[in-house]
């Protein structure tokens, strides 16, 4: 027993004990998680399935009345029950109009909208009770009809994952301990410190910084190293951030003050020569302005200063791009076509993606030959949501294809065209702070660009609305 003792009392097995418990409290956590958002997810599934199948069956009683009705219900009982839908109509005294149900369930109150019974009357059930979750309709004459799915599988379902989770976290907490004994050295919580600040400087925190410890040993050098790499890239994001404000204030006040004299200058003018010069100035002044504006976007969106990420609906982002543009594309006389997959879903900036499709429609228009055709589309590209913006312009080179990213570069044949060079750079910036995949390809002929989201998100639920006050309405 005297090295039991030594073991407990060793710091190796404290600190395995620490790593453990707290390894074990985070996976807990995660399992428990995963099984809540699994088994709610499953119960949103179901109650979607019956709200679908209750449009169904309403938009059959507003055509046919409640025969139709009865005869859509009857259509849709399975008579082996093997999918285990519920359905019955009463009518005004309670008697079974149509349905695989012998009577209304008991206590079940009528101002609830989802409800909850036994059932033992089913004709695939005689023998047992099954577990039902339902949705109540009432029609205008009185009518009544439930629709529901036995849940006894869901519920079967949530003791299975529950079990297998449990028996996974009790897995994970062995295989944690005996980790913790081999590796739960002082070195490691020094590793996992330095994991946990760079985990915290990369969601944005700048200011974290790595402990030190022993600064003669190899972590000790490595964490000093990281800490000067912090402070150099501290000072140049606070540098940029500066300057973007200073070329804020010290630059767009005086260009718009000369544009505003040049105007002034203008109205008082009557040579036509002197006119056209003037209009000639305001126009520089108006792409000074813009060319400064763009780079003020490309430096903040560099900096991540705009980073209000939200689920954000692509096909309507490229509806309300695409009608901007497409009076524009038509008057140019091209050929403008815009198709948007509905339902998908990415996380992002609005006005940046925006602006970065924006900025893929007006190259594409400004170098489309007349008679040309502009195609804007977002579909799904290998499982991820993706918007394409594609022409039949000149196209871009192989070799430039990297250079166009970078800003104010700008090929010969473009350079007799209005523009700064900074419309791809947006592009770019957009990219990198939303982690996108750019891509640039031939379109044979012309550019195909496409820009990849890297994740792909479900539809924001809509909250259920009562059937009886859709009638109402």
């Amino acid at each position: 027993m005297g090295w039991l003792k030594r073991l407990v009392r060793s710091i190796t097995f404290r600190l395995a004990l620490l790593y453990t418990v707290i390894f074990a409290v985070s996976v807990s956590g995660l399992f428990y998680f995963v099984f809540w958002a699994t088994s709610g997810f499953a119960q949103r599934q179901l109650e979607a399935a019956v709200e679908a199948e209750v449009a169904g069956l309403q938009e059959s009683y507003e055509r046919s009345g409640t025969t139709g009705l009865a005869m859509a219900i009857n259509r849709r009982v399975d008579p082996n029950g093997r999918d285990g839908a519920i359905y019955l109509l009463v009518d005004q005294l309670g008697t079974p109009v149509a349905g695989n149900l012998g009577s209304w369930p008991r206590n079940v109150a009528v101002d609830d909208l989802w409800v909850n019974f036994n059932i033992r009357s089913m004709e695939w059930a005689p023998e047992e009770y099954a577990e039902a979750r339902a949705l109540q309709f009432f029609t205008r004459e009185g009518f009544k009809l439930i629709v529901g799915r036995d849940i006894r599988e869901a519920q079967q379902f949530r003791r299975q994952l529950l079990q297998s989770l449990n028996f996974g976290l009790a897995a994970t907490i062995l295989v944690g301990l005996l980790g913790g004994f081999i590796f739960g050295r002082g070195v490691m919580r020094r590793i996992e410190a330095i994991t946990k600040t760079c985990t915290s400087i990369m969601s944005g925190d700048l200011k974290q910084r790595v402990p030190i410890g022993n600064a003669s040993d190899e972590l000790g050098r490595l964490s000093k190293s990281i800490n000067a790499m912090l402070d150099q890239i501290e000072r140049l994001m606070r540098g940029m951030q500066q300057v973007s404000d200073n070329v804020a204030h010290d630059l767009r006040t005086p260009l718009n003050r000369l544009r505003s004299r040049l105007e002034d200058a203008l109205r008082q003018l009557q040579d036509p020569k002197q006119i056209e010069v003037i209009e000639n100035a305001i126009n520089d002044a108006d792409n000074l302005l813009a060319t400064f504006s763009a780079l003020l976007r490309i430096a903040r969106a560099e900096a991540g200063l705009q980073r209000n990420f939200i689920p954000l609906d692509l096909a309507a982002i490229g509806e309300d791009v695409a009608e901007m543009y497409g009076p524009l594309a038509e008057e140019k006389g091209l050929s403008f076509t815009a198709r948007f997959e509905a339902g998908l879903w990415a996380k992002g900036e609005r006005n940046l993606v925006a602006q970065a499709l924006a900025n893929l429609l007006d190259n594409a228009i400004k170098y489309c030959p007349e008679g040309g055709a502009v195609t804007i589309v977002s579909a799904m590209i290998k499982g991820l949501p993706a918007f394409v913006v594609s022409d039949t312009g000149p196209g871009i080179p192989d070799e430039f294809k990297g250079k166009v990213l970078e800003r104010l570069f700008r090929m010969e044949q473009s350079r007799t065209s209005p523009g700064s060079g900074l419309g791809l750079s947006l592009v770019q910036a957009v990219a990198r702070s939303h982690n996108l995949q750019l891509k640039l390809d031939d379109n044979h002929p012309g550019l195909r660009v496409t820009i990849t989201f890297p994740e792909a998100l479900s539809a924001p639920v809509p909250q259920a609305v009562p059937v009886r006050e859709v009638q109402a309405a």
